[in-house]
């Protein structure tokens, strides 16, 4: 296994528990003891963990709090602003994908937007234009997102023309996954109280997995990716779910 493979191996371990001994994290993983804690001095030097009392715990690191996106993020968040129009109420997911939209949205009018992500709700808080529902739940620090009954709950009192998705992972022939059932829960909740739902996806997210399905094809209305997507299985199953897919 490769040393991105693995360390991205170890990252989800760990950012699926709140904290968890290093033994029992070289355990989990592909690799000697030896070489899993090299790769934990990297990615705590690096700002991804924390170590301590033989302890690893997840932490966000600078350069992902700083909120650089990518240009195919860019260009994505663009593409689907055009889907959004003035008077419209939207639901927006928490993720990085999602927050890139948000900033592409601040220039309309009469926009009502419903939200579980604090980055987003502080963004529009300074947006007079634009109405924001914050849903409730505790907050999940990690993903900096609100969660739990109270958010799943607020979201399904609400109803939205169109809700915007950020996804781990887009699993072939079945649909969208994430990583943990906190996030699950609310994903799933959005999918059914939205008339329209809409993927915002690089093009990296295709062929990706995670361990939790939180919306089949079937239920997905439009991707909005960077590039065509190539795998045939992929290109089938969007088909037959009738998925129109924009390419940035």
């Amino acid at each position: 296994m490769r040393n991105d493979e693995r360390r991205k191996q170890i990252l989800e371990i760990v950012m699926e528990n709140d904290s968890l001994r290093v033994s029992d994290l070289i355990d989990k993983v592909d690799g000697s003891a030896a070489t899993v804690r090299r790769d934990l001095t990297f990615l705590e030097q690096n700002g991804y963990i924390l170590r301590k009392h033989g302890f690893v715990k997840y932490v966000q690191p600078e350069m992902v709090q700083s909120i650089e996106f990518s240009p195919e993020m860019i260009e994505i968040a663009k593409a689907a602003a055009k889907l959004v129009e003035d008077g419209d109420t939207i639901m927006l997911d928490s993720g990085f994908s999602t927050l890139a939209l948000a900033y592409q949205l601040t220039g309309l009018n009469n926009l009502t937007v419903i939200t579980n992500s604090i980055p987003v709700a502080a963004l529009f808080n300074s947006v007079e234009h634009i109405q924001t529902y914050v849903t409730g739940g505790f907050l999940r620090v990690r993903e900096n997102a609100l969660v739990g009954t109270d958010a799943i709950e607020s979201i399904e009192k609400m109803h939205a023309v169109k809700v915007f998705m950020s996804t781990t992972g887009i699993r072939e022939g079945i649909g969208l996954t994430c990583v943990s059932a906190f996030q699950e829960d609310v994903k799933r909740a959005y999918v059914k109280s939205a008339d329209k739902v809409i993927l915002l996806a690089t093009d990296q997210k295709f062929g990706k997995d995670a361990v939790r399905v939180f919306a089949t094809f079937e239920q997905l209305d439009v991707i909005v990716t960077n590039k065509p997507i190539e795998s045939k299985g992929m290109l089938q199953s969007l088909n037959k779910n009738n998925v129109e897919v924009i390419v940035a």
